[in-house]
């Protein structure tokens, strides 16, 4: 293990509350533990490296607010800039204000990491995750 460095972190109220309840029910120890597993597993998520044409196949699910004002329509729009690799899209009403859209994908890697991007710009999502595999 390397040099130990602090660094000041700001959360939502809800968010650390949540955290610190599944860090004591995993027995982690601290939040300083937590927050480097879920580092960890953040870089690994989005450090996959697929050569440009891998053919990739997975899901993508965005967890966002049904009240932020013009997001749903933002989503759908990107998603009709990409019906190429878009097979298929389920739309969850989570909650009254919450919902969870699940985007299967199948395509070149470049192609999806670009979805992936474009739908990161469209504003305040509170969950992006993916999870892609090679299909040959």
């Amino acid at each position: 293990m390397g040099k130990i460095i602090r660094a000041g972190v700001s959360f939502p109220e809800e968010l650390l509350k949540s955290f610190d309840e599944i860090v004591e029910e995993l027995n982690l120890g601290s939040r300083s533990r937590g927050i480097q597993e879920a580092m960890r597993t953040f870089i690994s998520l989005n450090a996959w490296r697929l050569p440009e044409n891998q053919e990739v196949a997975g899901a993508i699910l965005i967890h966002y607010s049904h009240e932020e004002r013009g997001l749903d329509e933002k989503l759908i729009d990107i998603q009709h800039e990409f019906l190429d690799i878009i097979p298929s899209m389920m739309h969850i009403h989570l909650s009254e204000d919450s919902c969870l859209q699940i985007i299967v994908v199948r395509g070149r890697a470049s192609k999806v990491r670009e979805l992936i991007k474009e739908l990161r710009r469209v504003g305040r999502l509170k969950q992006l995750n993916h999870l892609l595999i090679p299909t040959c």
